[in-house]
């Protein structure tokens, strides 16, 4: 046997014929000098030769760098390799933050302003809900009673729905609130002109003292106060506010016509007529104070040529005076001449009432097709005058047996309020489709809201008649003929007296 030999590598005896050494795997390789065997005390103080670190008694590898204690070649990675991100921008962190503030302070602010009674209340009145934004001031205007802008913008939602008594307290709430506010003190003065004559008159007179005294120097102010003293007949306070107003328009021609209308609103024709006299005949103010006064007296043939010559002396036409002219004309029956005095100033935005009046003579000079377009787009304007223009197109509709149509006007003209008319023209409809119960109630509606409205009178009686109900239609015919002005009702006045007779005759006889 050949002799053993020290392997290169581990150093323990081996087999110098065998190509690897039975203890560590090794190539045997002879005549290499093979490395100090383990120490024999069994010390752990030997260090890797790789790394330094310490490693025990009998270790074939280093647990820190992975080196073969044997062989000295690397049977492993140092460390397992930890998979990391990358290093990430700061940049989308900081976009994000920003983000998420704007996005917070955005929704801030939505919150805020939906907890802003105004600005929700203009949102609802954009979107076409009235009625909504009108709910929401008015809830909070009941908690809120100093804000100023939110009775202010109340007042004018109630006016766009011709709620006017409402749009007037709310105006003159938000006036008295900023009295250094003349447009709120002039639509106070507008609001309770709309009111019913028992009351308006009265508020309105207040309103304008207190418009005067808070804003002196407004001589529109203290002209409208100085015609509304004369229409109620007080004509002492009207001479002196006239007075205020000569003085702030340095002594105008303008004030001795004011005065001759004044003392014709009072009733005082004669003294009008007066002050009138002593106008110079160039002006056109006088003139057409002149013709105003012929026309109250009836002087139809005066104030129409009074008239006539004031419209002439105006170049282009002064649209007052040529109103005025053009309903003369129209109670004539002088359409011919009405229309072009009426008919809106082409390439100009005409006025409500321009516009109006030149639909009414339309529709009574038989051109209804023509009217019903200018009503309509009166109705869709939602002005002073929406709700006589859909009215007015229940009637024509109505006189057209179109009878679905006129209920569509009359609902339109709800819109607007209610009134002793439309409940009258509904119930017209009503009996024309053969419903007299409903038709009566609805004449009863109007009695109630106004008792002195003669129309509703005539045609509860005449539908009282017709049901054979001769006692009671006979009731409300002679009402009728109580309050009807004959001037005005013409003809129809005569037939209801005529047929007050025969009903009465057949009442005496005992017949139905």
């Amino acid at each position: 046997m050949a002799a053993k030999v020290n392997c290169s590598i581990c150093g323990k005896l081996t087999d110098p014929s065998l190509e690897n050494c039975p203890h560590c795997g090794s190539p045997v390789e002879v005549g290499r000098v093979a490395p100090p065997p383990p120490p024999i005390d069994g010390s752990n103080d030997d260090q890797c030769p790789s790394c330094g670190a310490k490693v025990q008694d009998g270790d074939i590898v280093c647990v820190r760098c992975g080196v073969n204690l044997l062989t000295g070649h690397q049977v492993a990675d140092k460390q397992p390799q930890v998979l990391t991100a990358p290093p990430r921008s700061k940049t989308p962190l900081l976009i994000g933050g920003l983000v998420i503030v704007v996005v917070g302070l955005v929704g801030a602010l939505a919150f805020l302003l939906l907890q802003d009674p105004i600005h929700a209340a203009r949102v609802k009145a954009r979107d076409g809900d009235t009625l909504g934004a009108i709910d929401i001031l008015r809830k909070h205007t009941d908690t809120a009673q100093d804000d100023v802008d939110a009775f202010a913008m109340l007042g004018r939602l109630y006016w766009q729905t011709s709620q006017y008594p409402d749009a007037s307290t709310a105006f003159e709430t938000a006036s008295r609130l900023r009295p250094e506010d003349e447009d709120l003190a002039f639509m106070t003065v507008l609001a309770t002109g709309k009111l019913p004559e028992a009351t308006g008159a009265a508020r309105q007179m207040a309103a304008l003292k207190r418009m005067v005294e808070e804003h002196p120097g407004n001589a529109q102010a203290v002209k409208m106060l100085a015609l509304a003293e004369g229409a109620a007949g007080d004509v002492a306070s009207s001479s002196e506010s006239l007075d205020t107003l000569e003085a702030l328009s340095g002594g105008s021609e303008d004030v001795v016509a004011y005065r001759g209308i004044v003392r014709a609103l009072s009733g005082d024709y004669d003294g009008a007529r007066t002050s009138l006299d002593a106008t110079l005949p160039t002006d056109s103010n006088a003139q057409l104070a002149k013709g105003y006064l012929a026309s109250l007296e009836g002087a139809t043939e005066t104030a129409t040529a009074l008239l006539a010559d004031a419209v002439a002396a105006s170049g282009e036409g002064d649209k007052a005076a040529a109103t005025r002219l053009g309903l003369l004309y129209m109670a004539e029956g002088n359409f011919d001449k009405a229309l072009p005095l009426l008919r809106p100033v082409q390439g100009a935005q005409p006025s409500d009432s321009s516009r109006f009046f030149y639909a009414l003579c339309l529709q009574t000079s038989g051109l209804g097709d023509e009217a019903l377009m200018d009503f309509e787009r009166l109705v869709s304007g939602g002005g002073p005058y929406a709700e006589e223009s859909a009215v007015q197109m229940g009637i024509l509709y109505t006189e057209r047996d179109q009878l679905d149509r006129a209920e569509e006007s009359l609902r339109k003209a709800r819109k607007f309020g209610t009134s002793p008319r439309i409940y009258t023209l509904e119930g017209q409809i009503a009996a024309l489709q053969g419903d007299l119960v409903s038709a009566q109630e609805l004449y009863r509606k109007a009695i109630q809201e106004d008792n002195d409205y003669p129309a509703a009178h005539l045609e509860h009686g005449l539908a009282y008649v017709r049901r054979s109900a001769l006692s009671e239609g006979l009731r409300e015919l002679e009402r009728y003929l109580q309050l009807a002005d004959a001037n005005v009702v013409g003809g129809r006045v005569n037939e209801v007296d005529l047929l007050v007779k025969q009903l009465q005759q057949a009442l005496d006889r005992g017949q139905g």
